[in-house]
């Protein structure tokens, strides 16, 4: 069994941003990296200043050589698949049967998107479905775009995609919506669509071939807007940890969550603000706040 002082779970931005801080403070930590990150099917990396446009693995690759170069940080390629308090600290076994220790743990695993059922949905997302307008939205500036509204929440942010659309066509799916909130899309000049959605049809993997509706109807849509339904990692919702009303970890003013030693940082506690960028930053400031818990202990 090895120790160190923290074990970070994850290697994204958040993660690896942890490992930085961590690594120039001399602290002794180990990166579990699952190496299957969230924007893994997405054909680069945005508004990252000095890295806008960066393919995710070259982001990911680029930062472990930085990171080389400190002897106190440590990889382990794999998952996680358990943790749990021992002498004060915590235990982490990993799927090939090692197991680690730490008194503390940074849980920077990102979330996991749930996709809807929609027949084409899940060929076409990275390449013409897309959910966040400021990572993606840019290269589709000028198309005609489709919003898929099944909720309230996001018909009130329909609305906030026209100024990098050259149309906007908000699809409800057959969802029963107010009506008060459909007659705000006409005034808006924003088109409604309120068949079901048959499929979502492949196109040149830039943009999307167009929206089938279950009328036999096809839409000229160029790329498709959704918020998908997101959950925590298995690992994460194994320690039975608080999570705030938007389904991100809760954490205290120093990023520590329900369970003492245990922190979180990046998507995985960010609620619906997710960048990769916020996602650095919110690691660095978590390993500042792992790191003052472990001076201050002794």
């Amino acid at each position: 069994m090895q120790n160190y002082e923290t074990i970070i779970i994850g290697g994204g931005p958040a993660g690896l941003s942890a490992a930085l801080i961590a690594g120039r403070a001399l602290r002794r930590v180990l990166v579990i990296d699952g190496g299957e990150p969230r924007n893994q099917k997405a054909p680069a990396m945005h508004s990252y200043l000095s890295r806008d446009g960066i393919l995710p693995q070259e982001f990911r690759k680029v930062s472990r050589e930085e990171l080389s170069r400190y002897d106190t940080v440590t990889y382990r390629d794999g998952l996680a698949q358990a943790i749990w308090p021992k002498d004060g600290g915590y235990s982490v076994e990993l799927v090939d049967g090692d197991i680690v220790s730490a008194p503390k743990i940074l849980l920077a695993l990102g979330v996991m998107d749930q996709l809807s059922d929609i027949e084409g949905l899940a060929n076409n997302w990275g390449s013409g479905v897309h959910h966040c307008p400021f990572c993606d939205g840019f290269e589709h500036r000028g198309e005609h775009w489709g919003v898929l509204a099944e909720t309230t929440a996001m018909l009130d942010h329909a609305g906030f995609f026209k100024n990098w659309a050259n149309r906007l066509t908000v699809f409800t799916n057959g969802a029963d919506l107010p009506a008060d909130k459909l007659s705000d899309l006409s005034r808006a000049e924003i088109n409604l669509v309120t068949m079901p959605i048959k499929e979502v049809l492949s196109g040149d993997g830039h943009t999307i071939g167009g929206i089938m509706l279950k009328d036999g109807r096809r839409e000229d849509i160029q790329s498709l807007w959704i918020r998908p339904f997101q959950s925590q990692a298995p690992i994460v919702t194994g320690l039975a940890l608080n999570l705030r009303e938007d389904g991100g970890l809760w954490r205290n003013e120093m990023n520590e969550t329900s369970l003492k030693g245990v922190y979180a940082a990046g998507d995985c506690a960010a609620g619906p603000m997710q960048q990769a960028i916020l996602a650095a930053a919110d690691g660095a400031r978590t390993m500042f706040s792992i790191i003052h818990s472990l001076v201050t202990a002794h």
